[in-house]
């Protein structure tokens, strides 16, 4: 799986749950580790370069690819920021193309929110892992 896990997770037991583990395995190599600093340099500076409205769409087109990476990473392995991060940046695409229906450039506006939701999703995984001693959101089995 291209994600990582703690605790690992099992084996996909369903068509849906192949299709999440595809995904992560595809984007991984670009959103995680080293990469994706690389990744969001390109996606700033393309948006620069393309200016306002198709710049702010390149943002949003990231932001939503790496918000459901997130998301299905979540739903396989349960890492407490993806919830965080995979719902607020699949969010922050929808208001980013909300502005350009609206005219609007909010492409400054956007990395900070960018950045406010990873330090925001990070931070909770922190605060859970210290709390719970894993940094999985899994339910407790009595």
């Amino acid at each position: 799986m291209g994600g990582t896990c703690a605790p690992p997770v099992g084996p996909p037991s369903n068509g849906f749950e192949r299709v999440l583990d595809s995904y992560t395995n595809l984007t991984a190599p670009f959103l995680r580790g080293c990469y994706v600093f690389l990744t969001v340099a390109a996606v700033w500076f393309a948006s620069r370069a393309l200016g306002s409205p198709v710049g702010l769409l390149v943002e949003g087109a990231f932001f939503l690819v790496f918000g459901t990476y997130c998301l299905a990473n979540f739903a396989r392995c349960r890492e407490a920021h993806c919830i965080v991060t995979g719902a607020g940046w699949s969010a922050l695409a929808i208001v980013t193309v909300a502005a350009v229906l609206a005219g609007h450039d909010i492409r400054g506006g956007a990395w900070t929110a960018f950045v406010v939701i990873a330090l925001a999703g990070h931070g909770f995984e922190a605060i859970w892992k210290a709390r719970y001693g894993s940094n999985a959101l899994r339910p407790r089995r009595v």
